[in-house]
């Protein structure tokens, strides 16, 4: 609890002179300031915050990040989550995340202006229209994309991770870009109030891109299926392993690799 006390006093003042200073004007205007422009103030925030928050990130597999435009597909395990990638893309990445984001009064308004799109859960039909926007998008290559296709974050991060919608995978399969599978771990702790460690180490790993060769023929379910398997696989037997030993490390002996956080 403490650390989120401490954070949010550092944070607070950083901020309200953002939102002031430019969030807002962003917001207003964003056809009008191009697409590198806002990533980059919003990228530049979110790396404070990360850091104020005492977010120890664990980076492996960057030699899978492809260099062309991409669309990365990742687990889900916490509402912090798309702020654990700003620090590493300097290309702009936008993340798709569901409608209720968007009404997040900071978070909401640096997602959009970041280029993201929200999902209402209840109307296919506006669905269909955001995922053709960012299969547009992909086509264009003027970004990458960011999806947690479960359609909500995981909160007992021991559970096997569910099937993924197929649904995501047709704007990339479409767009013919590159499907990057990550996997993220050890997230669900930073805003957990049981918790006040030095820093809150956390695994992202990149694993291999299914290419356009790779996922021709195939259709949007199998594809979600092999995704899904591949991150599961590396969140077994690799994420947990190294979240284990990081958390040994900070707790001694008073760390258990299955307890609920």
């Amino acid at each position: 609890m403490w650390h989120l006390i401490v954070a949010i006093l550092k944070l607070v003042p950083k901020i309200i002179v953002a939102y002031f200073g430019w969030i807002l004007s962003y917001f207003k205007k964003m056809d009008k300031i191009d697409i590198n422009t806002r990533y980059q103030k919003v990228r530049k925030l979110i790396c404070h915050a990360n850091k104020d928050l005492k977010i120890d990130i664990h980076y492996e597999g960057l030699e899978n990040i492809p260099d062309v435009t991409s669309c990365y597909v990742a687990n889900h395990l916490s509402v912090i989550d798309p702020l654990l990638y700003f620090p590493l893309f300097e290309k702009p990445v936008s993340f798709l995340g569901k409608v209720e984001i968007e009404k997040y009064p900071v978070v909401g308004k640096l997602l959009t202006i970041g280029g993201g799109l929200f999902l209402k859960r209840d109307d296919l039909k506006q669905q269909l229209k955001v995922m053709m926007k960012v299969q547009d998008s992909l086509k264009e290559g003027d970004r990458n994309w960011f999806i947690f296709p479960e359609g909500t974050r995981l909160k007992d991060q021991m559970q096997v991770i569910p099937n993924f919608h197929q649904g995501t995978f047709r704007a990339p399969m479409k767009a013919g870009v590159p499907i990057v599978p990550v996997v993220n771990y050890g997230s669900f702790r930073i805003l957990n109030l049981k918790h006040s460690l030095k820093k809150y180490p956390t695994y992202i790993k990149f694993l291999e891109p299914l290419y356009p060769s790779d996922y021709e023929g195939k259709s949007t379910e199998e594809v979600a299926v092999i995704v899904r398997d591949r991150i599961e696989k590396a969140l077994t037997y690799e994420a947990r392993a190294y979240d284990h030993k990081a958390m040994l490390e900070l707790e001694d002996k008073h760390y258990r690799f299955n307890k609920v956080y």
